[in-house]
């Protein structure tokens, strides 16, 4: 890649080292998709996996697309009826 500025290239390239995208898998359905977090259950689609051609044609999961998102509770909402309170 040729970049033709007048900035030397020290100050064009600082930082590049440190920049480390953070980057997840989430599976929707039967897809996977490498997401962006962009904020509280926002996501950026950077990358969708699978093997199907027709996914890739589906306009929702592509590349770029931003998407809403709940994570999976960790805790079963069925398992709270066994809890009991401490000191009982």
């Amino acid at each position: 890649m040729y970049v033709y500025s007048p900035l030397p290239p020290e100050l064009i390239w600082e930082g590049m080292d440190d920049f480390c995208p953070q980057r997840q898998e989430l599976r929707v359905g039967r897809l996977t998709l490498e997401i962006e977090p962009l904020g509280f259950n926002q996501a950026r689609i950077t990358r969708l996996l699978s093997t199907d051609p027709a996914d890739y044609l589906y306009s929702p999961y592509q590349p770029g697309c931003i998407i809403s998102f709940a994570p999976k509770s960790i805790i079963d909402p069925r398992s709270l009826n066994n809890i009991k309170p401490a000191g009982l």
